[in-house]
């Protein structure tokens, strides 16, 4: 309607001519009658987003606003848009960075690289959300509308503010509501499903405190025998109607347990991004398929100090820890502190899993310092095709490109 009212305006300047500047004048009325419009019929609305606790890096999902009618009339034909906070990419972000497909563009887009900062805006705001319809909504009464969208990237998703669109009663506006609704969702990266062929099991290795201490404190519940008091048994281990009857403490002995303790260590030193987001996803990828209700997996990595998060029985859950490799950067920090948290770490561990960017000097003594414990070692190793790097034979080469294919494949 609008590009119509423009045409015959342009068309119809020259009275004499033509009489279309009729047309325009009787198009240009109408259309000023539904701004008009829009003032009176503004919807008397609350809305609240239902989002999910997680989504997926690269999988559409579905969540729900929740519009609620508070006015004395019924709501037609609203539709909702999400709001996503817009985040541009930094000056250096854009210096390094190269939008897929890049080099088939004229030479002129290139070096204006609006394309790239198009694309690079849109990874950074991190969902792509489609506009919602509202179903009609009676009197004091709400309904749901439903939202589709896909995640662009892992990590923080921040909403800013959702928007209501009504129309005019000829269907040629649409007047805008907004209404700030501030809220986070956590993108976990994405992850690709594992060959039932791979296994990995370890062994199994004694751990300090047995099986309660996966639960909360103490050892196993497998009783063994009694014995006399010693200084620093806890009180809680007192058998007390045996100290009764001797008239001296008494305490219970466990036995003590061995079970499945796995460690996966993900490398974050300095590298190619588009290698380290691939790391991020094959890491997430072995802590689903090797989510062991009866042992323990410890995540082991680097930011500004060497961290672990243990997650099994009694601890943290495996969805804590996609979480953590969701929100992980790249880290400066010196490897050094890793190697020397692992090799202290290493008695405790009936394996290890190790997932690195390409293959280089300190990398290859962190696979030392664990093996030279005794600990069985799987080595995942993401590069580019062609890298022609040496590597030992028992590593497992992904290349860029098909990662998902080489997982399914182990």
């Amino acid at each position: 309607m609008q590009t119509s009212t423009f045409i015959c305006g342009a068309v119809g300047l020259d009275t004499d001519l033509s009489f279309v500047y009729q047309l325009f004048s009787l198009m240009a009325c109408i259309l000023i009658a539904s701004r008009i419009s829009l003032r009176f019929q503004i919807p008397e609305v609350s809305v609240r987003r239902q989002l999910p606790k997680y989504a997926t890096a690269g999988e559409p999902f579905e969540y729900f606003v929740n519009v609620a009618n508070e006015g004395h009339r019924v709501e037609r034909d609203l539709s909702v848009m999400d709001n996503p906070r817009v985040v541009p990419p930094e000056f250096q972000q854009f210096r390094q960075s190269k939008e897929p497909g890049e080099e088939t563009r004229n030479a002129y887009d290139r070096w204006i690289g609006w394309h790239r900062f198009v694309w690079l805006q849109r990874v950074n705001t991190g969902i792509n959300v489609i506009t919602g319809h509202v179903p009609d909504i009676d009197m004091r009464g709400s309904e749901l509308a439903t939202m589709k969208a896909t995640p662009l990237r892992r990590g923080a998703v921040h909403f800013e503010s959702t928007t209501i669109l009504h129309p005019d009663p000829l269907g040629l506006n649409y007047g805008l509501v907004d209404f700030e609704s501030r809220e986070q969702l956590t993108v976990l990266p994405r992850r690709y499903p594992v060959s039932r062929r791979f296994e990995f099991e370890g062994g199994r290795h004694f751990q300090p405190g047995g099986v309660n201490s996966t639960w909360s404190i103490g050892e196993s519940d497998e009783f063994v025998s009694l014995r006399d008091y010693r200084d620093g048994d806890p009180i809680r281990k007192i058998h007390w109607a045996s100290s009764a009857k001797r008239f001296k403490p008494v305490v219970k002995e466990f036995q003590d347990e061995f079970f499945v303790r796995q460690a996966l260590v993900v490398d974050t030193f300095q590298q190619d991004p588009e290698i380290f987001e691939e790391v991020i996803s094959v890491g997430a990828s072995l802590l689903t398929a090797f989510n062991n209700a009866d042992g323990l997996m410890d995540l082991c990595f680097q930011s500004s100090r060497p961290e672990v998060i243990t997650a099994g029985r009694g601890y943290a859950q495996v969805s804590q820890q996609l979480e953590a490799l969701a929100m992980l950067n790249q880290s400066d920090s010196d490897p050094a502190d890793l190697i020397e948290m692992l090799s202290e770490r290493s008695r405790l561990m009936s394996g290890c899993l190790l997932v690195f960017a390409g293959m280089d000097t300190p990398r290859l003594e962190l696979i030392k310092a664990i093996e030279h414990r005794g600990v069985q070692t799987a080595v995942f190793v993401i590069r580019r095709e062609g890298d022609a790097t040496p590597m030992r034979s028992d590593f497992h080469l992904l290349e860029m490109g098909s990662v998902e294919a080489g997982m399914a494949d182990l």
